[in-house]
């Protein structure tokens, strides 16, 4: 169960806590005493760390067991907003791959930020399954390719907006329209039984595509093998994910063949205002 540790002498029952607590669980009581849980709050506090992030003179601090006890000092200068704008408008979807692999620790790296990432009702329960080797990589994308063969015949969604035909005439060739020969894939998945957590792994995904170029790694989204991967038992069977748990979404993830110089044009904006 929770803590909340509060520094009496740097408290300034400025009040910023009580503010923030998404269940209204922190309360400043009477008699110039520091903030705290109210009589229930240890036993339903999700650990989310508003009331810790907001603290202006950092006197409290959430405790528990589960969390990790690392601790990362806020950033020098707020982000030039212009630059994350630009920073946004470049963001590419790599299908082209360098060979070598990205660094177990680099992959993991990223993943450390990424576990930062909002989850419904700050549960955290998203997890990540790596396909490092790339040979491992080619015989999942196999597994994909033997779903195709079953969408083939027939009126199915799939043969309606794709050609299957020529995608596995393709993969006879030796190329590789599923996978794009990325060396490495990011699955991130989630027990499907609970209500909230198929966003939280699709949220996790995206912040991963977002972080990943900055740190020089190419990422893009595996649309067929997510496809494959909630409907074809063979590849299920190959994931060997815990039970109850699915793929969430899939990303490739490699160094990019190419560098790209600028920012396409993109349709203009669509919006309602009510």
């Amino acid at each position: 169960m929770p803590e909340l540790i509060v520094t009496d002498a740097a408290c300034t029952r400025c009040g910023a806590c009580v503010s923030v607590c998404p269940l209204r669980i922190v309360e400043l009581p009477e008699e110039n005493l520091p903030s705290r849980f109210t009589e229930e709050g240890a036993g339903r506090c999700i650990i989310c760390g508003h009331c810790e992030a907001v603290c202006p003179t950092a006197a409290l601090v959430v405790d528990d067991p589960r969390l990790d006890p690392a601790v990362y000092p806020p950033p020098m200068a707020p982000l030039a907003p212009e630059e994350l704008d630009a920073y946004l408008r470049m963001r590419r979807s790599i299908r082209h791959f360098r060979p070598e692999p990205v660094p177990r620790e680099a992959i993991e790296g990223l993943l450390d930020v990424v576990r930062y990432a909002p989850t419904g009702s700050n549960g955290q329960r998203v997890r990540w399954l790596i396909i490092h080797d790339t040979a491992e990589v080619r015989r999942l994308t196999g597994l994909v390719v033997d779903w195709l063969r079953s969408q083939q015949e027939g009126d199915t969604p799939l043969s309606r907006h794709f050609n299957i035909a020529a995608m596995i005439r393709s993969w006879r060739k030796g190329n590789d329209p599923i996978c794009r020969n990325a060396p490495h894939l990011a699955i991130a998945y989630t027990d499907r039984r609970h209500p909230t957590v198929a966003v939280d792994a699709v949220i996790a995904a995206t912040h991963l595509d977002i972080l990943a170029p900055a740190h020089g790694v190419g990422t893009c989204w595996a649309g067929f093998f997510q496809m494959a991967a909630e409907a074809w038992e063979p590849l299920q069977r190959a994931l060997a994910l815990p039970e109850g748990h699915h793929a969430g979404y899939t990303l490739l993830l490699g160094y990019p063949a190419v560098s790209y110089r600028r920012p396409p044009r993109r349709n203009r904006l669509a919006v309602d205002w009510r």
